[in-house]
């Protein structure tokens, strides 16, 4: 367990950074729940909170981009919030779009599968759990399909700092089962919302009502980031070129 032992020791020495990116996560969370918490609520404040969850939501994926992005570069070196926006700025449009476009495809499919199993089990479809179980089933099984993909395109991108089309070009060269660390860590987080939904709902305004959710996020948040470092480590030790193969990437920090 090479890889994940050395972003481990990535996290403990920017930790700061680590608990900033999970902090937003959970307030976010929050922020948006406050729509149900307060309910009925007043259409001005609901807007209101829409707008500063989305501006929450971009925040942190420029953190992330740029948490990303520094370890590639800085591998250890703490750096500040700051930096991290403005490194994650450069790539947040893209990445942003790749990921609508994802979100898209597969809300599509599951509109699809939705209409279907609808139409064949409407008994299983009324449940919530039935549709929770749909739901999950086909985000993983998508996620399996295309596992190379989702794992190393946004890598891609960060690393070579190249366009969406050319990161597609370059993914051929990183042979996934090389990484098998970073395979496991994935097939642990895919695994996670299932051991999540098995666990009993808490209503009510209760301890646990908060406490369940909010561990959920932490421990998921935390995985999603090292399986985005991992795969930052990995795509950087391919020594991947770019620019019509006329210019080498940055020298990586030796450790990695």
């Amino acid at each position: 367990m090479t890889e994940i032992r050395k972003t481990l020791e990535i996290f403990k020495a920017r930790w700061p950074e680590v608990m900033l990116i999970i902090a937003l996560e959970v307030l976010s969370h929050f922020i948006n729940m406050s729509q149900r918490i307060f309910h009925p609520i007043e259409q001005p404040l609901r807007i209101l909170i829409t707008l500063v969850y989305i501006s929450f939501t971009i925040i942190i994926f420029m953190l992330i981009f740029g948490f990303q992005r520094t370890v590639y570069l800085e591998d250890r070196k703490r750096q500040s919030p700051l930096v991290l926006l403005r490194e994650g700025k450069h790539f947040f449009l893209p990445l942003a779009g790749l990921g609508i476009i994802y979100s898209l495809i597969l809300a599509c499919l599951q509109i699809l599968v939705f209409w279907t199993i609808k139409h064949a089990a409407t008994g299983f479809m009324d449940t919530r759990w039935g549709t929770s179980l749909i739901y999950l089933t086909l985000s993983t099984s998508f996620n399996l399909i295309l596992i190379k993909p989702v794992l190393l395109i946004f890598p891609l991108i960060i690393v070579l700092d190249c366009s969406i089309l050319k990161s597609f070009k370059m993914l051929g060269r990183c042979r996934l089962r090389d990484a098998r660390e970073l395979i496991i860590l994935f097939l642990i987080s895919l695994g996670l919302p299932f051991l999540w939904a098995l666990l009993p709902s808490q209503h009510g305004m209760t301890i646990s009502h908060y406490l369940l959710p909010t561990s959920h996020i932490i421990v998921g948040q935390f995985i999603d980031l090292m399986i985005a470092v991992m795969a930052i480590r990995f795509v950087a030790s391919r020594n991947l070129i770019y620019d019509n193969g006329s210019k080498p990437l940055d020298s990586l920090n030796p450790s990695i």
